[in-house]
């Protein structure tokens, strides 16, 4: 169904004339190529802000689990520090021990060297001394056992106080082992601490950056749906202009009704294109609905008004709308369907189903003829007299 045959009620202003519609025709596909054109390019800048928006979501992200991972550094840290706390005191602890065993130790050293001078300055020491001073056997072996005893129990004594002086500071030197490995490991969660911050900065610093593109990637789009507007109401006012140019011409080429009865020799180069025209117009629309699209063409190629040819007719600029869209050429290039080709054969033999120079599918007949009611204007139906076959209405003007 082509816009070109559909007749609307013109100010005078309306220019009809062929090179007229072509200039408007170019103007309004260039319309609709930069509305395509402006939608890609919000297209792709929609597709890079989705893409950035990716982004600050895996950086948003990152964030979040380093912030995790300081915060189970600091809870180590603390626990670290707990530890290195409680060691310190077992060492302090430690420390007053040792104290106390090496006062004991030097107490016992002490008496055992003041036991031993006083045994010598009174030559208690000296075994031929202790015998001739002795009274008896008895009391000299008494006084050696005396003097074993004493010096057994000072070596044993000391042989104690040794021992645990060394089990100390044996306990001593694994604590503050194990507070060098706490130390060490609290300088590792440190520098852990230290890292993980340096890469939240660095991260931060990146999130900033990327909503800054975004921000600046949604004013972009917001200019372009600005432009898309102006682009749109332009594309919509040109294609009324070259609508209203289109019927204008139309309906100064109007005023006949048509009545092909035959007679018109073809080619079948002809026959073929009209049966692609009918194709693209009416292929779903009956036998009736067919034929009635093949007579319009034939009706034109009777007027004085249209071509006197059917490839004059169906080529001629802006007259059927399949032409222009590249339908007709691939139906072509195809084969039309034996339906559509009997329709053409038929309607070029003259066996034609209506005298109509103009047809348009009967919903937007209606709609225009509602639309100029409401306008106040005469009704596209009381202007025009005509038949409804199947979807489409066949007409000519008053």
């Amino acid at each position: 169904m082509s816009a070109a045959i559909i007749c609307l009620c013109f100010s005078g202003s309306v220019q009809a004339s062929q090179s007229e519609v072509d200039r408007l025709k170019e103007e309004s596909q260039n319309a609709s190529q930069k509305v395509k054109d402006i939608n890609e390019q919000k297209k792709q800048v929609q597709d890079s802000k989705n893409q950035l928006q990716g982004q600050a979501d895996s950086l948003s992200g990152q964030i979040t689990d380093l912030n995790k991972q300081i915060s189970s550094v600091v809870g180590e840290m603390s626990e670290t520090e707990a530890s290195i706390a409680e060691v310190e005191a077992d060492i302090e602890v430690l420390n007053g021990e040792l104290d106390e065993i090496q006062k004991s130790l030097d107490a016992q050293k002490n008496s055992m060297k003041l036991r031993i001078k006083y045994m010598y300055e009174n030559r208690t020491t000296n075994t031929l001394v202790n015998f001739l001073e002795s009274g008896s056997m008895a009391e000299f072996l008494q006084r050696l056992e005396y003097m074993s005893q004493i010096t057994a129990y000072d070596q044993k004594a000391i042989k104690k106080f040794e021992a645990t002086q060394t089990a100390l500071e044996e306990k001593k030197s694994q604590i503050e082992e194990k507070n060098q490995q706490l130390s060490a490991y609290q300088d590792t969660l440190k520098s852990k601490k230290s890292q993980l911050g340096g890469l939240v900065g660095t991260t931060a610093s990146a999130l900033n950056t990327t909503n800054a593109q975004i921000a600046n990637t949604q004013a972009v789009i917001e200019e372009l749906e600005r432009q898309q507007k102006e682009a749109e109401e332009y594309e919509k006012k040109i294609q009324k202009q070259y609508q209203d140019a289109q019927n204008a011409l139309a309906q100064k080429l109007a005023g006949e009704h048509g009545g092909y009865s035959g007679g018109y020799s073809t080619t079948d180069e002809e026959t073929l294109v009209l049966a692609a025209l009918i194709q693209a117009e009416a292929a779903n629309q009956g036998d009736a609905g067919r034929l009635a699209v093949g007579s319009v063409v034939m009706n034109r190629v009777a007027s004085s008004k249209f071509p006197n040819t059917v490839s004059g007719v169906i080529y001629a600029s802006g007259q059927f709308a399949p032409v222009t869209s590249g339908r007709v050429a691939m139906i072509l290039a195809q084969g039309p369907n034996s339906a559509c080709q009997y329709a053409a054969s038929q309607a070029i033999d003259g066996n034609t189903n209506t005298d109509a120079l103009f047809f348009c599918t009967y919903s937007y007949a209606q709609r225009l003829h509602d639309s100029q009611v409401a306008n106040g204007q005469a009704g596209f139906l009381d202007r025009t007299e005509g038949t409804t076959i199947n979807a489409h209405y066949f007409y000519n003007y008053r």
